[in-house]
């Protein structure tokens, strides 16, 4: 994010980046109390995710404002555009990671409050591993937005293979016959890996919009391991004593 000789300008973009990190830390914390609350059969830990909620609403709507504000008034071009289109689209992804976060605790609650414990602990073993690697993503695409960090954004495609391998070892540990579930509580633990599982894919999203941000192109769409060779290809010319970063 270059020096703009309109200081105003700047402290604007300041401010918007400032919304975006916020809201995301707040995303993050959300999720990792739901989950805490269900591995702690805490049911009043997962109301307090409910009780702050409507804070990351508030951002959304503060950071919505502060966009078509600056669009107005500054009429950006090239690249300053790409990065507020850019962030209004992260915006996006995580007010709907804060969606998600509030209903694994509203599903934590009904499980609780029904008595849903306890839970086989290979069940929550899992659990605690999604939610790590899905907040890890979600966390390292905020370091990666406000760095404008390629190598950071490419470690969490590369970590997408195990949040799905992770995914699919829950629910097939949900789907076995000797858990003692019952079918109100598999749907609760369903709905949970869901939405853990689409908090990560929340954090991928966010990372093709800061492979735009720094190159301008539209990933979206594209295969991702020919991506990830792509785009480690074309860093491979940073410093030797540069120490990338591992998958989640």
């Amino acid at each position: 994010m270059r020096h703009h000789i309109v200081s105003a300008y700047d402290r604007e973009l300041t401010k918007l980046r400032g919304l975006v990190l916020d809201m995301g830390e707040r995303v993050i914390d959300q999720t990792q109390t739901a989950v805490s609350a269900l591995l702690n059969g805490n049911v009043n830990t997962a109301r307090t995710v409910l009780e702050r909620e409507p804070r990351i609403d508030d951002l959304n709507i503060e950071a919505d404002e502060e966009i078509f504000s600056l669009i107005a008034r500054r009429q950006p071009t090239a690249i300053d555009l790409r990065l507020v289109l850019a962030l209004s689209k992260i915006v996006n992804e995580l007010e709907r990671g804060g969606d998600k976060a509030e209903r694994i605790a509203r599903a934590v609650i009904r499980l609780l409050d029904a008595g849903g414990l306890p839970i086989a602990p290979p069940i929550l073993d899992s659990l605690r591993q999604l939610d790590s690697i899905a907040c890890c993503m979600l966390e390292r695409s905020l370091d990666a937005t406000a760095a404008a960090d390629i190598d950071r954004a490419v470690t969490i495609f590369e970590s997408e293979t195990q949040l799905y391998q992770l995914t699919a070892t829950l629910r097939t540990q949900l789907l076995a016959p000797d858990t003692g579930l019952t079918p109100a509580q598999f749907a609760e633990l369903i709905s949970i890996s869901f939405g853990l599982e689409r908090i990560g894919n929340h954090g991928a999203n966010i990372a093709e919009q800061v492979i735009y941000i720094v190159r301008g192109d539209d990933i979206r769409y594209r295969n991702r391991e020919l991506l990830i060779d792509a785009l480690r290809h074309s860093t491979g010319s940073r410093s030797e004593d540069a120490q990338p970063l591992s998958p989640c």
